[in-house]
């Protein structure tokens, strides 16, 4: 018996420090996977740029050292060296203007993030996610801290430099040029909270997110049914399906001639561990062509706004909502998400080109996901009664539908059954009916006359329902 309970307590110390050993890989994982996402969304940029002004203060420090005497000097060295004076006077400049670089560089930045902070309090939280991927922000902050940097070091180096005239004179050529650029800074920071640029810039990435997932696409053909019979790949953690390494894909399955693959779950979708995320068919169970197909496809805590473009269409989808119920109630700016919307119905109605023969399933159904955006802001417009919002979505519809293909088409008839109770709860406004009136024509062109019918008919009974309340009125 003491034997048994040893070789108990040995197994339960070994499961302790298994799940030790987990918790510290999973730890380590979820940092260096922030470290990843930190640098390629923001920190990356500003790293290079302090980067090269540190180099160029040690280069600008040699050439000072290398000037010899001054009868040596050229013109300019000797035109320049006029405004700097001694060493202390050199020192002196330059520690007024470190400190006030660092003093209103601080206090700029603080009001900035207050602003940012602002505009996603009024539009959305996602805001603040736009502005750090921005290429240009971050280009201004490295370089406001890289002068800041170079100032410093300039001002560490006199102290050894026996004429820092160039080192002096690029410090206040960069100080004033700072001043100036903090006008832009403002200016630019303020222009990208506005609404309208907030929302495109959202767009733009979301076009752009889809960019980088047409090779996913052109290298599979659409996923149908439910999952086939094979090889299960299994996610190891939770997480969001972030992106999909279509090369990564095809080099896997080169080895194995017979295998097939499908992938299920579309970029974007929450996973939880254990989730099947791919199937490998047509082939016998091959350990390293499943560790392949897993490394393959990432699964991380946050979703990847730069390879999922379901992110921005959901943030502008978010956006319209909450300005068109009831928590805003803000048609402006509904308005600019309906038209956002609008813009990618259209940018993603032609069909992506699918291999017929390809290898690889993928499930692709960000078509679906923009008109499932703009039946949330049907609702939205039925809950806090904004006929104006209504009525923009509808002509909206009306005027696309004649322009986008089959499937879009087909989707926006199904929307009917939304549209219908939600014109049901408006009173008939002159907008409201000739917006409906527009997609009722829109639907009758295009060989619809079931959804055209039912519009007809709701339309005609909220009229019909408002004539006959004014006519019992005393």
């Amino acid at each position: 018996m003491p034997q048994i309970a040893s070789w108990a307590g040995v197994a339960r110390a070994t499961g302790r420090e298994a799940r030790h050993a987990w918790a510290d890989a999973r730890m380590n994982f979820r940092l260096v996977t922030s470290l990843r996402r930190s640098f390629s969304e923001f920190l990356g940029l500003p790293v290079l740029i302090v980067t090269g002004f540190v180099v160029l203060a040690g280069a600008i420090d040699r050439l000072d050292n290398d000037a010899g005497p001054k009868a040596e000097w050229g013109p300019l060295r000797l035109f320049l060296s006029q405004y700097v004076g001694d060493t202390q006077s050199a020192i002196s400049m330059l520690s007024t203007i470190a400190g006030s670089l660092i003093s209103v560089t601080s206090i700029t930045f603080s009001i900035l993030l207050l602003a940012v902070q602002q505009g996603a309090a009024t539009l959305n939280s996602q805001i603040v996610d736009h502005y750090l991927r921005r290429r240009s922000n971050s280009a201004w902050f490295g370089f406001f801290v890289g002068v800041s940097l170079f100032v410093l070091i300039t001002l560490v180096q006199t102290t050894h430099t026996t004429a820092p005239v160039l080192g002096v004179m690029s410090s206040t050529l960069l100080g004033a040029a700072s001043l100036v650029a903090l006008v832009v800074l403002i200016y630019t920071t303020i222009d990208q909270t506005r609404p309208a640029t907030a929302i495109a810039t959202i767009r733009e990435a979301a076009l752009a997110a889809r960019a980088r997932q047409l090779p996913l696409l052109a290298a599979s053909t659409e996923c149908a049914g439910a999952h086939p019979e094979g090889v299960p790949v299994v996610a190891s953690s939770g997480g969001y399906l972030a992106r999909i390494d279509a090369a990564a894909l095809a080099r896997a399955l080169d080895a194995h001639p017979q295998a097939h693959l499908t992938l299920p779950i579309p970029v974007g979708d929450f996973v939880p561990p254990g989730t099947i995320v791919a199937v490998i068919a047509g082939t016998a169970a091959d350990p390293a062509l499943v560790a392949a197909v897993g490394d393959a496809i990432a699964v991380e805590e946050q979703r990847d706004v730069a390879h999922d473009p379901a992110v921005g269409l959901d943030h502008i989808g978010t956006i319209g909502w909450t300005a068109i119920s009831t928590a805003r109630s803000d048609p402006a700016v509904g308005a600019i998400a309906v038209h956002a919307l609008q813009r990618l119905l259209h940018a993603w109605a032609a069909p992506p080109p699918r291999a017929a023969d390809a290898r690889i399933a993928y499930r692709d159904r960000l078509p679906d996901q923009v008109l499932d955006a703009i039946e949330s802001l049907i609702v939205a417009a039925a809950e806090s009664r904004q006929h104006q919002s209504l009525a923009l979505i509808l002509r909206a519809l009306a005027l696309s539908l004649p322009t986008l293909p089959e499937r879009q088409q087909r989707g926006i008839a199904r929307l009917v059954a939304t549209v219908a109770p939600s014109l049901a709860s408006h009173l008939p406004t002159r907008m409201l009916r000739e917006d409906t009136a527009r997609l009722i024509a829109g639907f009758r062109r295009i060989g619809r006359p079931e959804a055209a019918e039912r519009l007809s008919e709701i339309l005609a009974h909220v009229v019909r329902e408002n004539r006959d309340g004014l006519a019992d009125r005393p």
